[in-house]
């Protein structure tokens, strides 16, 4: 069978490229012709339905401009050639096929589940963006109405569908696998070393990395070790450096001033104090696997992640999981006290759960086993009998 793969190239390469990626390889190993049909998502040197837009309006604008540019270069694109055509990221759906397969991820979600946070931390014109969000969602919907079968990303991903689309029909959910290491050695007795918490994420908005750095000060000298890069790492320094200086009332801090917000640079400020947090920002794989293996648990602060892969890939480490009440996919992961913990998105909530655990090597080690065991239902070969249960029935429109 020849399948074309439709994909927004965003520039970077995610959780979700890992993903696809190993269902392009997977679906090539079953004896399949993959094509992959990828759009420059950055610079769509095209006004949408020739309709321009001045750029002295407002920025929000060309973002939507760029989105809708998008979706019509999609919709255009020759499919005859193919048997079943895979849709990835926003707009890709826009493609036009019989057999369509959406291996759907999120929606674009400054128009859908984060609008309100964007306009809360100052990206957008609250009534500008309500009306921009209108607009995308009635562009949306028949495209997406048209799309023969979804494999929504979690089942998070599946509600917003419900949600926002009424799509309810033909909405399947895969689970993306992780490479489950045998090599990683069960942890059969308490941990004894533990000598740091750890967070892995791309360090983008909503991700909250800076929740993760407000509960390492309520906990300091003990460590933290944050992994990976992203737009609003500097930013993430700058409140590590504040926080860090003598005299910081850490109980007084909102929102508002770690996380909701733009992170702009011009708001920066860096001291010389020494920190108890640690950046990594490209862990290469073999340095990830020791920074793992060395921690006491994982958390994950994002605010209504889709799935989380990388929370996953911890617990196949024997760490606890923390995630937030909000975190959206994240929860589906943590049965709260036994595989790890779910709580209040707060630094002091995330610092307590981490505290329980240091405090508690014979707790650590259980929530640890029982996380691995867990994490062993995330596989590639469950995830792509799910994938493959998904052509079919796009197969059989």
């Amino acid at each position: 069978m020849r399948i074309g793969i439709a994909k927004p190239d965003l520039g970077y390469t995610g959780g979700y490229e890992r993903v696809i990626d190993r269902i392009s390889a997977e679906l090539g190993r079953d004896g399949h012709e993959i094509v992959w049909m990828k759009l420059n998502a950055l610079d769509v040197p095209r006004l949408p339905y020739g309709v321009p837009l001045p750029r002295r309006v407002a920025p929000e604008l060309w973002e939507f401009q760029r989105y809708v540019a998008l979706m019509e270069t999609f919709g255009e694109l020759d499919t005859s050639g193919f048997d079943l055509m895979i849709s990835t990221q926003a707009p890709s759906f826009a493609v036009e096929h019989d057999r369509h397969l959406s291996v759907f991820s999120h929606h674009h979600r400054i128009y859908y589940d984060l609008a309100d946070v964007h306009v809360a931390a100052g990206f957008a014109d609250p009534e500008l963006h309500g009306v921009i969000a209108s607009a995308a969602r009635r562009l949306d919907q028949p495209r997406m109405e048209h799309v023969s079968t979804y494999l929504a990303a979690s089942e998070e991903v599946k509600g917003r569908l419900e949600r926002f689309n009424g799509l309810t029909k033909k909405v399947l959910v895969y689970h993306a696998g992780v490479a489950f290491s045998e090599a990683v050695p069960a942890w059969d007795a308490p941990r004894n070393h533990g000598e740091y918490a750890i967070c892995v994420t791309r360090h983008e908005f909503p991700k909250r990395g800076e929740l993760f750095v407000h509960a390492l000060k309520y906990l300091s000298p003990y460590r933290g070790v944050v992994v990976g890069g992203g737009s609003r790492l500097p930013w993430l320094r700058a409140v590590d450096s504040r926080l860090s200086a003598s005299g910081a009332d850490l109980d007084a801090l909102t929102d508002a001033d770690l996380w909701l917000n733009r992170g702009a640079s011009d708001l920066l400020e860096f001291s010389l104090f020494g920190s108890n947090v640690e950046f990594v920002e490209d862990a290469s794989g073999e340095q990830l696997h020791h920074l793992y293996s060395g921690a006491l648990c994982a958390v994950a602060p994002a605010y209504l992640e889709d799935y989380g892969l990388t929370g996953v890939e911890a617990m196949t480490y024997g760490l606890p999981l923390i995630v937030c009440s909000d975190g959206g996919g994240l929860t589906w992961f943590v049965e709260d006290g036994i595989t790890g913990f779910v709580v209040e998105p707060t630094g002091r909530a995330i610092a307590d759960a981490v505290e329980r655990l240091r405090s508690d090597p014979e707790l650590a080690a259980e929530m640890g086993r029982a996380a691995r065991e867990r994490a062993r239902d995330f596989t590639w070969e469950r995830a792509m009998d799910e994938i493959r249960r998904g052509v079919a029935l796009a197969m059989a429109e």
